[in-house]
């Protein structure tokens, strides 16, 4: 028999779109975040640093919130609810001249940017089962990096050519993206998703599965290690190895577009694997990146510690593809249909536990003995990669293993 294609699904092509749409939107300003509100609004850094920080915690907020609002209302329209809320946001970014001002509208776009998560994840799994979701998975991690990255060069050569004029360009730009993306799920004439019974439980029926919580916890582990090249890597790179600060240009270009071109043959080469052993052995892989970030840093100076840091950031790559895709896969899979929100607003939450704690701690392992810092990574990566291969059998086993297309 064929395999069902993915374009056979109604709601999937306009879903795509929008997410491309969207992440090209998110690379316009997201590479340069401080500086592009510190131009639109005119304030000072200090105050914009502030700001986003004093968002970023309200934002933490908007995943269990969503995860709510999904179970009661269908991940579609809340998902539609972030793109316009974050769409709204942007295009009154420019008119910001105060802290109050600055501190309300970073808020809106920390706890649109924090429900979409839990919201995109939550549409995904009532687009498709089984090996047809990690198809899907696949296909939005792929275009997202793409239109990540392309977002990048156009807001690059946007701010070059139009100085800072440039900036609120990218605001309005960066808004139309978000109220494109809410336009092509309101006219995706998607399916009515089957009805699924109300659960009394709520977040304390999350809480009370202790296999769905200990994959959260190991979850948490594999985050933190995704946050070493934008946040760990920059400091480490440029203080302690001494390399050139365009090198790191260099290394975040070729994660971007090894993650965009990787993740189709990665996704092939898992499909008949299970999802809790894919991700254990990215947790191996990941234990290797750290290996090699610290041994970087026993090599002569020069093009051996260039050299070094690309081998390191070629196997952290490399996790990451093997990460991926399963990991939602199987958070979204686990998670029983009348509280998938829930469910997915606290796996989702340890991006944003993630975020809040990784400048602070990387900093602060930097700061006592650059070694601590791989070491702490791969200490607590170890643990998880085990943990996934012991909930294999703790898990629903459609879940572990999907059925094959």
């Amino acid at each position: 028999m064929a395999s069902p294609s993915l374009t056979s699904v109604v709601g999937v092509r306009p879903f795509l779109v929008g997410m491309f749409v969207d992440a090209l939107g998110n690379g316009l300003y997201v590479p340069l975040t401080l500086l592009f509100i510190h131009e639109v609004t005119g304030l000072p850094m200090t105050t914009v640093g502030l700001g986003v920080t004093v968002a970023a915690v309200v934002g933490l907020a908007a995943n269990p919130v969503a995860g709510t609002l999904i179970d009661r209302f269908d991940a579609r329209r809340v998902l539609i609810a972030t793109y316009v809320l974050r769409a709204a946001a942007f295009a009154v970014y420019p008119l910001v001249d105060g802290f109050v001002a600055l501190l309300v509208v970073a808020a809106l776009i920390a706890a649109g940017d924090r429900a979409y998560y839990p919201a995109s994840g939550g549409h995904v799994s009532a687009l498709a089962e089984g090996a047809l979701r990690d198809r899907l998975y696949t296909l939005i991690a792929t275009a997202r990096n793409v239109a990540f990255g392309l977002g990048g060069l156009l807001s690059a050569g946007v701010v070059s050519l139009a100085g800072a004029t440039g900036f609120a360009v990218v605001a309005l730009m960066n808004a139309a993206s978000f109220a494109l993306a809410a336009a092509c799920l309101l006219l995706s004439g998607r399916r009515a998703p089957a009805p699924t019974p109300r659960n009394p439980g709520g977040y304390r029926q999350v809480f009370a599965d202790r296999p769905f919580l200990t994959l959260v916890a190991a979850e948490q582990a594999y985050t933190l290690i995704h946050l070493v090249l934008p946040v760990a890597l920059p400091v480490y790179a440029v203080t302690v190895l001494g390399v050139p600060p365009a090198l790191l240009g260099v290394l975040y270009a070729i994660n971007t577009v090894l993650v965009a071109a990787g993740q189709l043959p990665v996704r092939r080469w898992q499909r008949h694997a299970r999802r809790t052993h894919a991700m254990a052995l990215s947790g191996l892989i990941l234990m290797a990146a750290c290996a090699a970030y610290a041994a970087t840093a026993l090599l002569p100076a020069g093009l051996p510690r260039v050299g070094g840091l690309l081998v390191a950031t070629l196997v952290l790559t490399f996790g990451e593809l093997m990460h991926t895709v399963p990991s939602w896969a199987l958070a979204a899979a686990t998670a029983p249909p009348a509280l998938r929100g829930r469910y997915l607003a606290i796996y989702q939450q340890t991006w944003a536990l993630a975020a809040v704690l990784a400048p602070a701690g990387f900093s602060a392992l930097l700061d006592t003995a650059p070694l601590l810092l791989w070491l702490t990574l791969a200490a607590l990566v170890g643990p998880a990669a085990l943990a996934l291969l012991r909930l294999a059998r703790r898990l629903p086993p459609d879940a572990v293993a999907p059925p094959q297309a």
